[in-house]
């Protein structure tokens, strides 16, 4: 039997739709017109493996929940399980995990280990004015927590740009995404990453609750399962160079 044309092959196979964050380096983000990053090549090898076609839909990420949300459209990634989101949609993965880390300014007396300011326990974070990103889910013990004050920025730059201005004490976020931004603001001599993570925390792509989500999302999940089993994700981060933790 002739195999049919590449363009046939390509028009009959299926395709799921995906939201993403926009720019979200180093795990989704922009380049030389394409879609790129640690979950994009994570989430490509997956796909490849079942025969199915993925189009992204980059998007600021609230957007990207909102359109997920209220569409019929396949899955959303990267997400932070919640109780809530696991009642309302099917939770798949991790893709891969990421290590939470404090960002203080290269003079901050705040450090991972020696009191009094020590900074790597979420406790220690009491009293502190700390720099988050609007409609981010860190962990479900952090959202919840009320003993230090939120100062939301629109996205990670603009709350490293609090910090270093000394509108919050304290920066948290991805250990990777901390890295990259810091390097794309050239802020290398005045903000400092410290080492002990604050947590880590899987990071998860959403299926709806119906038929096609559930049967889309059981066969990535035993796929993602085998790339994580046979070295595969391990392989991909350390190429972004990062450990097995991610960022």
């Amino acid at each position: 039997m002739m195999t049919p044309p590449a363009f046939l092959r390509a028009a009959s196979q299926e395709r799921w739709r995906l939201y993403a964050m926009e720019d979200f380096l180093p795990y989704s983000f922009m380049a030389e017109g394409r879609f790129r990053g640690i979950d994009v090549e994570i989430l490509d090898r997956a796909a490849d493996a079942l025969g199915v076609g993925l189009d992204y839909v980059p998007l600021p990420w609230r957007r990207a929940l909102l359109a997920f949300d209220t569409s019929n459209d396949d899955a959303l990634f990267q997400l932070t399980p919640t109780e809530e989101r696991a009642r309302k949609w099917l939770m798949v993965g991790p893709i891969r995990n990421t290590v939470i880390v404090p960002v203080v300014r290269a003079d901050s007396p705040f450090t991972d280990r020696l009191r009094p300011e020590r900074l790597y326990r979420l406790e220690d974070l009491r009293g502190r004015r700390v720099g988050v990103v609007r409609g981010f889910t860190y962990y479900e013990a952090f959202d919840r927590a009320d003993y230090f004050i939120r100062e939301s920025s629109i996205d990670e730059r603009v709350s490293l740009r609090k910090l270093l201005l000394g509108r919050v004490d304290v920066a948290i976020m991805g250990r990777a995404n901390a890295r990259h931004v810091i390097r794309s603001l050239g802020m290398e001599k005045e903000l400092r990453v410290l080492a002990t993570p604050l947590f880590r925390e899987g990071r998860y792509i959403a299926f709806h609750r119906n038929a096609i989500g559930l049967g889309r999302g059981g066969r990535l999940q035993r796929e993602l399962d085998r790339l994580h089993a046979d070295g595969t994700v391990a392989a991909i981060l350390r190429r972004y160079g990062e450990g097995s933790d991610a960022g």
